[in-house]
């Protein structure tokens, strides 16, 4: 009889204490929920970026955001990927080759966001603004080359078009500079269109006194002065305008323009 209160004693107490432990310490009022446990942020030094993330910009700049300076309002996020640059200069190229300026530009233009201030982009890119014509921005570019490569294997022509396109820059600065030159260019085409001769020299003429050295200005008084039988004359400024190094196609005119005054006077 003792035996069998003991055992019931002991199964009783058993039962006890398995209750108690069978119950999360989260379900009892008096004992605080567990908080979750924080992982310690890294932090990246100020000023410093990573390589995969480069904020660039779309003139072919790079910056990191947050850092002084730093215009995102013409920034695009994208890799450091000198390897998607070589192959868009690698295309820019065949395009170039192949005269198609405006798809060799684009080229060249998104090889400098993945790698800014390369090389063989930025010279790439001088060279198809210089054939579109695109006189100030190629002028740029070329010294940027200098600056990014001065050794380079592209160095000395990066040079001659420099001389070469100085002329021009310095005319472009200076007719710029006067708003009346423009107005004066403008009205001269739409005479010289309407074959009103007389009127659109007037205009051209009125350009040459402000900018002398504006290979345009001269060029368009020299057909102004063909069309009115000023041959000789014609001929000095179309002379004139290959002297001021004018772009490819003003000059292929200025050259169309004395063989056509040589073929009538014969000489």
């Amino acid at each position: 009889m003792k035996l069998a209160f003991r055992l019931f004693v002991i199964v009783s107490a058993l039962i006890a204490v398995a209750q108690a432990q069978g119950g999360s310490p989260d379900d009892r009022a008096h004992i605080e929920p567990r908080k979750p446990v924080k992982t310690k942020e890294q932090h990246q030094p100020q000023g410093e970026s990573s390589s995969r993330d480069s904020l660039i910009s779309k003139s072919g700049g790079a910056s990191n955001a947050g850092l002084p300076g730093a215009n995102n309002d013409t920034q695009e996020l994208l890799p450091y990927d000198p390897h998607k640059a070589a192959k868009d200069i690698e295309v820019g190229e065949y395009y170039l080759k192949h005269k198609n300026y405006r798809a060799a530009l684009e080229r060249f233009n998104h090889a400098l966001l993945y790698k800014p201030r390369d090389a063989d982009a930025t010279y790439r890119l001088a060279q198809t603004q210089d054939k579109m014509d695109l006189t100030d921005p190629a002028y740029r570019n070329y010294q940027i080359y200098l600056e990014v490569f001065p050794g380079g294997p592209f160095a000395k022509d990066a040079q001659e078009a420099i001389r070469r396109l100085a002329p021009r820059v310095i005319a472009s600065n200076q007719s710029n500079a006067d708003p009346d030159f423009r107005q004066k260019i403008e009205e001269g085409e739409a005479l010289l269109a309407a074959n009103d001769f007389q009127e659109a020299h007037s205009s051209f003429a009125r350009a040459v006194e402000i900018a002398p050295s504006d290979p345009l200005a001269n060029l368009r008084l020299g057909q102004a002065l063909v069309g009115l039988q000023r041959l000789d004359e014609a001929r000095i400024y179309f002379q004139k305008c290959l002297e001021l190094h004018p772009s490819e196609r003003d000059a292929a005119e200025a050259k169309r323009g004395i063989a056509k005054v040589n073929d009538i006077l014969g000489k």
